[in-house]
Formats: C-alpha cells, sequence, structure tokens
C-alpha cells in the first residue's frame, strides 16, 4: 500500500515535514533532500453538514521534482481519507456548494480537446488556473465552462481572487480576467514584448482582474453552466469579493484612479470599497479615504461591513485601523479603532494582520481578528459599537470552532523518515544602546550536534516593514543540521511594534536597522551564545539590502549571501514593480532625492568590501529585479573580493521551485563552509 495511504498521525500544516518516529532507528541530522519527502493535506473544506472534509495533498513529484497538488476525500469515524481522482491531477482550493453534492477547486489541468483552453502565463507567474466541479460522493471532474468559456485565467492569489458561493447556493462569485491578448496582431507576429505597468510580480501575463457570475441552476452535464455573467469591465483590478447575506449585491475593494500599481502585498494606492448591484451592474463607492480601504467583510445581518483602513499610502505593511461602512444610496464611514493612536500600547490593542479572516464575524456585534505582537501571533475579538478589544485565547469563538472542525478532517499518515535532530526556536532582547528594546528570534541546533558558542548566521527579514517569529522551518534545520545558529532581528521598521517603531526607519534604511542588527550579534556574543570569530549573514529582499549593505560597513561577517536584494535605490525605482516602496521609503523620486538615495544604496559602498560575498537571483523577479545583483556582483568582481553569482530561471521574487530551493540551500552552505576558517 502507498504509504500516503497509511492512516495514523496527524500530519502538521501545508509544508512541514513529517517527523514521527519510527522506533528502532537513531534520529539523525535534517539532510536537503528530506525536502523532497515533504508532504502535506492543506487547505481543508468541510461540508455543510460536518460528515465529509475534502483537502489538497501537496507533495513533490519524485520523478521530475515539481510540486503537486490534489484532492483527497475524509470521511467517516474512524476517519478514512482516499485520493478522489486516479492520477491526482492538478487541484487547488476545495470549496463545497451549500447543498454539499459538489465541491469546486481550481485546478491548471488542461480543458477537454477542442475546447477554448486557459490562456497561458511565464511559469514565474502565478498558476493559470480555471475552474473545475467535482461530485462530493465522487466520479468525473468536470471544468464550470462550456467550450467557449468567456473567461481566461483565474485569479487565485489571496488580494484579487476569491471564489464564493452566493447565499442561495445557486450562483458562484469568482475573479479571472478576459484572456484577451492586449498585443496588436503585428505584435504578436513579431515575438514583442510590450510593457505593461499594470501586471506587478505575480501578475505576468494576466490582465485586469474582473468579477464575474455563473448560474448553477439545473444538473451539470458535460460541463458546470452555460450562462456566465462578467459584472466588471475596464482597465481596473477588481478584488476580494463579497456577498451580501441577500445575493443582491457584491461589494469589491478597488483602485480606480489613475495612478495604479497592482503589486502584491501591497497597498500604497488608494483602495476603496465598491457595491456592485449583481442584476444591473452598477457600481457604486462606498468609501473615499485618503489612504487604502481594502479587505471587506459583511456583518451576517447584511446591514455593515467592516475593512482595513490607513490615513496614509505609505509603507508596504502598515498599522491599520477598522473601518464600519454602512452601505446604501448614502454609505456612511466611520473609524471604528484608531490603532496609531500614541498613547496606545501596541501589545495591548493590537492592529490587525494585512487581511481580514474570510469567516471574521462572530455575531452581528463582534468580529475576530488575528495580529502580530512581537514574535507572536495572537487572536482578539472587538465590538463593533463600542470598540473594546479582548483578547481572544481561550474564548470558544465559532472560528475557532471551524478550524477545529477543519483539523479533525486531516488525513492521517506515517512517515518513512527517521526522526531527526531538531533544532530549537527561542525568543531574545537587547538594548541597542539608544534607549530601545529589541527583539528577535533566535534557532539553536540540537545540543548532540552543537554547542554554544555557535557559529552564527544573521538573517535579516524582508521588507523591511515584516518580522521575524518564533519557529524552525525547513531551511533553518538544514543550517542548524550544520552547526549554525540563525539570529532573526526584529530591528526598527519591523510591524508587530507598534506605529513609531514601524516608520523609525523611514529615511534611515541601514542606519539605526543595522545598528540594531549588530547590537544584537554583540549580545549574543556577550552572552556566550555565538563565536565572534564564525559570524555569517544571509539575507533575502531586504534582508538581502541589509547583507549587502552590512559588508560595506564592516568587516566583522567571514562571508555573506544576498539574494534577491535592493542594491541600488535608483535602480530600483526605475526597474521594480513598487515605484511607491522607494518614494515612501525616501520622500520622493530619484531626481527629487538623488543624494539620499545614493547614500543609502549598498553599490555605493561596494568599493569598501572585503567580506567574501556571493549573490543569489531569481532571473524574473520583477520586485527586486536581477540587474540589481548583477551590478552589484561587478562591482565586486572588479574590487578584488570573492564573489559569485547564481542565477535560477523561471523563478519570481521568492525562489520556489524544489531543484532550486535545494541547489540554493547547498551553494549556501558551502559557501559559508569556505569562508569559516
Amino acid at each position: 500500500m502507498n504509504h500516503r495511504a497509511i492512516m495514523k498521525y496527524l500530519l502538521p500544516i501545508f509544508f512541514v515535514l513529517l517527523t514521527n518516529s519510527i522506533f528502532g532507528q537513531d534520529s539523525r541530522p535534517w539532510e536537503i533532500d528530506d525536502l523532497y519527502l515533504a508532504e502535506s493535506f492543506h487547505p481543508i473544506s468541510v461540508s455543510p453538514d460536518g460528515k465529509v472534509g475534502v483537502s489538497v495533498h501537496n507533495w513533490i513529484d519524485p520523478d521530475n521534482r515539481v510540486e503537486r497538488h490534489s484532492l483527497w476525500r475524509s470521511t467517516g469515524t474512524p476517519l478514512e481519507s482516499n485520493l478522489m481522482e486516479p492520477g491526482e491531477p492538478d487541484a487547488r482550493d476545495p470549496l463545497f456548494s451549500p447543498d454539499g453534492k459538489w465541491i469546486v477547486f481550481l485546478s491548471t489541468r488542461p480543458r477537454p480537446e477542442g475546447w477554448k483552453q486557459t490562456p497561458a502565463a511565464p511559469p514565474y507567474s502565478e498558476a493559470t488556473v480555471d475552474l473545475w466541479l467535482i461530485p462530493t460522493a465522487g466520479g468525473e471532474a468536470i471544468p464550470l465552462a462550456g467550450p467557449e468559456k468567456p473567461y481566461g485565467r483565474v485569479y487565485p492569489d489571496q488580494f484579487y481572487g476569491r471564489i464564493a458561493f452566493s447565499p442561495d447556493g445557486r450562483r458562484l462569485l469568482f475573479v479571472a480576467d478576459d484572456g484577451v491578448d492586449p498585443l496588436t496582431e503585428a505584435e504578436i507576429e513579431g515575438d514583442l514584448v510590450v510593457a505593461r505597468q499594470d501586471q506587478g510580480e505575480g501578475y505576468t501575463g494576466f490582465g485586469p482582474a474582473e468579477i464575474w457570475i455563473a448560474d448553477l441552476e439545473g444538473a451539470p452535464g458535460d460541463f458546470g453552466t452555460e450562462r456566465i455573467t462578467r459584472l466588471t469591465d475596464d482597465s481596473f483590478w477588481y478584488g476580494d469579493p463579497q456577498w451580501s447575506p441577500d445575493g443582491r449585491t457584491i461589494v469589491v475593494h478597488a483602485n480606480r484612479t489613475d495612478d495604479q500599481e497592482s503589486a502584491r502585498y501591497s497597498v500604497n494606492k488608494n483602495y476603496d470599497l465598491w457595491e456592485i448591484d449583481v442584476e444591473t451592474k452598477e457600481l457604486r463607492q462606498l468609501t473615499n479615504g485618503p489612504g487604502p480601504e481594502f479587505s471587506p467583510r459583511f456583518s451576517p445581518d447584511g446591514s455593515r461591513l467592516i475593512c482595513l483602513t490607513s490615513p496614509r499610502r505609505g509603507p508596504h505593511q502598515d498599522i491599520y485601523n477598522f473601518a464600519v461602512v454602512t452601505p446604501g444610496e448614502n454609505p456612511k464611514t466611520r473609524t471604528l479603532f484608531n490603532f496609531r493612536d500614541p498613547e496606545l500600547d501596541f501589545q495591548e490593542t493590537p492592529s490587525p494582520n494585512m487581511s481580514l479572516l474570510r469567516n471574521c464575524w462572530e455575531n452581528d456585534d463582534h468580529m475576530i481578528y488575528t495580529s502580530s505582537v512581537g514574535l507572536d501571533s495572537k487572536r482578539f475579538i472587538i465590538n463593533i459599537d463600542t470598540g473594546e478589544i479582548s483578547d481572544g485565547d481561550g474564548i470558544d469563538t465559532a472560528y475557532a470552532q471551524a478550524r477545529e472542525r477543519e483539523s479533525g478532517f486531516r488525513p492521517r499518515v506515517e512517515s518513512q523518515l527517521p526522526p531527526r535532530l531538531n533544532a530549537s526556536s527561542q525568543g531574545v532582547s537587547w538594548d541597542n544602546g539608544e534607549g530601545m528594546k529589541i527583539e528577535g528570534a533566535l534557532v539553536i541546533p540540537h545540543p548532540d550536534i552543537a554547542k554554544p558558542p555557535y557559529k552564527l548566521i544573521v538573517l535579516p527579514h524582508g521588507g523591511p516593514h515584516h518580522r521575524a517569529g518564533l519557529g524552525a522551518g525547513f531551511n533553518d534545520q538544514i543550517l542548524a543540521s550544520k552547526a549554525y545558529a540563525i539570529f532573526k532581528p526584529n530591528f526598527r521598521g519591523s510591524t508587530g511594534y507598534g506605529l513609531a517603531f514601524l516608520d523609525a526607519n523611514r529615511g534611515d534604511l541601514g542606519g539605526g536597522d543595522m545598528r540594531d542588527i549588530l547590537t544584537g550579534v554583540d549580545f549574543l556574543i556577550e552572552e556566550g551564545m555565538a563565536d565572534p570569530d564564525q559570524l555569517f549573514v544571509y539575507g533575502v529582499s531586504y534582508g538581502g539590502y541589509m547583507t549587502s549593505w552590512l559588508v560595506g560597513q564592516t568587516n566583522r561577517f567571514r562571508a555573506a549571501v544576498a539574494e534577491n536584494a535592493v542594491t541600488d535605490m535608483t535602480m530600483m525605482w526605475t526597474l521594480s514593480d513598487l515605484q511607491s516602496w522607494t518614494e515612501w521609503e525616501f520622500g520622493g523620486k530619484p531626481w527629487e532625492v538623488p543624494n539620499s538615495m545614493d547614500h543609502h544604496s549598498p553599490l555605493t559602498y561596494a568599493g569598501r568590501v572585503e567580506t567574501p560575498t556571493l549573490l543569489l537571483n531569481s532571473r524574473d523577479d520583477r520586485r527586486c529585479p536581477l540587474p540589481m545583483g548583477r551590478a552589484f556582483h561587478r562591482a565586486l568582481f572588479q574590487a578584488g573580493v570573492p564573489t559569485g553569482l547564481i542565477i535560477y530561471p523561471d523563478e519570481p521574487h521568492g525562489i520556489r521551485q524544489p531543484r532550486h530551493r535545494a541547489d540554493k540551500l547547498n551553494r549556501i552552505l558551502d559557501w559559508f563552509d569556505q569562508h569559516s576558517r
């Protein structure tokens, strides 16, 4: 029997490797090839009657070493799980119909031969998926649309994309482009690439995200429906659509201004909430704040919505307030709670994360949300009328009950891996010498592998408006298995510490945040946790910027690896899909603040570098494009610094192909080992 069909132990969440013990075997360190043995079952959807669960089986094909996704069905007591389709064709994001008879899901599989196919997009872009239906009881999957479907690529991301049944279950809402190639016939014939400003990281090849509705009346035949209606038809991008409880309207967020920037993980432009009448397609603006309003969620009774908002178009992650919106002919908006109040203690009243939960309403008066608080993630409940916030831990909420119900349908499998010598994670804090307490996470090797003082890899996070949390992921385990400790500082500019801390490095990138990092290294050395002669640094994105910056400011590190790094601020503005990032951090465009951008660019200080520095770059990164890596590598080479440049094809901002991830880890370890003595 295939080991995936053996039901014994609960499997952890997506992409966490199986670590169950196999009796009679000794523990061993983690190995890079463990990556190819990873599998999980996530996400999980539960039928309306609570009797059936369907999950996505995620694993890596051992033959071609690519990620695979397929549907498994779980039911019964004791739980029995089986794959739903022979051969496990691609399937993602399952959702039960309200009557529980059908499961709708996304898939990259081809449509029937002779039918209009889903247009392709580059492999480094989002997956080009379509909608499919499969009977809950089992059977053959069918496409939602017929031979001549009116739409193109369905959006699978979490900012624009969503699939949802109408309250009466008769209609299916989704987000897709129209599949029309914007190039002229001459441009297509000439095999040209024409730059488009509305396609940022992850969206190359996609058109504007439009709202569609499929009518699902009657029993499906060879396909799900003959009637698919397009609700929006313009050049703007609409996202995160929400049905009103009466099914008459849909609310979306959209930036319908001339100042466009369709970049993932950023709401730096003027997003507003818009209401769409399902029958007339009439569009009504619900909010008009100076900054973004996004992530709308209807209350159960439909009388109001709640969304996230900021009074500024600022950093790509901000401190967000809640806004309560009353829809209708004369919509009204009020700020529910001002998390930006300087008198607030951010740990007692934390702001929500960048998107609200799909099912965030506990009842008509209370809403649950998650927040980053320092190194932790916590759950809170807010009273929509009073703004009172209470701790959500330990409260038996509807959200918690739903998560518990889903976990009960996670297939149980037995691991064939022997137990590993796992690294552990702990929080650390130190005084940066400027009156600020800084936190970070420290991953330390298993005591059978190494003991302090450790070889230390400093791992600055990206953003910079992001943060490190507790825990040890796959990369951490691999590095720790080679006796390295990994230090993840939450320097000024990190999220989870309030507005003042978030803004503290604006205009000072590489200044105070670097001092926070170096004083943290000093602290670990003083505590006997780090060997001062065995310091290394590795970072990605802004972490790559900080890596490239550090080697031009100090010679404390024996070796460095910078992945998809920002090395020049002018190039970042001219080449990246995220001009708003550079403009916000420096207060202007390159010709307006040339001295500031030059002063804070690692390339400016390449002549000072003595640290052996390896550059890793995705060839098709739209966020931190390859030319910045090429430029820094050329400068280091000409300066006589030991360096290298590795370019991974068909990769976006995050290197994600398993074989490239494995190669990357091998190169990082080899580079550090070369220069460790």
